[in-house]
């Protein structure tokens, strides 16, 4: 024990320190290209429908970590298929209704849990101090894979970010970049979900891109502003939860928030001194 302070940090922790800064890092890059899509949504029906999933393979008997990740997958590639343009119906509008029936399936899945629903419960609030090291390969392979896919398909990225009707008029396969890019999306919230938690995750997405658009300018240092603060916010939050005994999903909250505070009154100080 460390005198009047937290006991010193048994070398498990190491291995939750790690997955916290996979799924930060990857959750901050996804947010990147949700929050400037203007479509930051997309996270929370996404996570919901990985919520969903996993009831459901849970109630049926089947594989509790692949066929959320497919089910996710499925949901967030079929979002593609919404064009506002041909439409009378807004995307976030559309995504609303696509996310009640997701809270509604995930919560009459819960009902439908038998004996305890400790289990099913703990998703929302997600299960990071029982990481596996099985867990923490899974949540690699899925970020590489979505670093693969951003290198690979950067310059469609870029267009798909300004306008999906540009990209398409410019003859980008906008409709295949972006069903890939929702159903890897997919993917890694799905397999992050049991770590960081339904609730939880959506922050992870959100405050720190949103923070990395507010300091940084060119896409390049905002994609790397976003991974490192995604990073800051799952670490520091477990740091936080750990030295002062408190929740470890509400401390990953805070930190974000923390952190997107302190982006946007830099970006107000230095916009004043200009």
């Amino acid at each position: 024990m460390r005198q009047g302070g937290a006991p010193d940090m048994d070398p498990f922790f190491y291995l939750i320190l790690l997955a916290g800064a996979i799924a930060g890092g990857s959750c901050g890059l996804l947010g990147v290209y949700l929050v400037g899509l203007r479509l930051p949504f997309v996270g929370i029906f996404i996570s919901h429908a990985a919520m969903a999933g996993t009831i459901y393979s849970l109630l049926l008997g089947l594989n509790p970590l692949w066929a959320p990740a497919l089910v996710s997958a499925g949901a967030a590639a079929s979002l593609a298929a919404i064009r506002p343009e041909k439409s009378r119906l807004d995307s976030n509008v559309a995504l609303a209704i696509l996310f009640s029936l997701m809270l509604g399936l995930t919560f009459l899945g819960i009902g439908l849990v038998q004996g305890s629903r400790s289990e099913v419960l703990g998703l929302l609030w997600g299960s990071i101090l029982f990481v596996r090291k099985g867990s923490v390969l899974v949540i690699s392979l899925a970020a590489l894979a979505f670093l693969a896919f951003a290198f690979a398909f950067n310059k469609e990225l870029k267009v798909l970010l300004f306008s999906r009707t540009i990209a398409s008029a410019t003859g980008v396969h906008e409709t295949f970049v972006y069903a890939l890019f929702l159903a890897l999306c997919g993917v890694i919230l799905a397999v992050n979900l049991p770590l960081i938690g339904g609730l939880m995750i959506f922050s992870l997405i959100t405050n720190p891109a949103a923070a990395a658009y507010q300091v940084c300018r060119g896409h390049r240092a905002v994609v790397a502003a976003s991974l490192g603060l995604g990073v800051a916010s799952a670490v520091g939050g477990f740091l936080f939860s750990y030295y002062l005994n408190l929740p470890t999903g509400a401390c990953t909250v805070l930190t974000s928030t923390l952190l997107f505070a302190a982006a946007a009154a830099y970006r107000t100080l230095a916009g004043r001194a200009d």
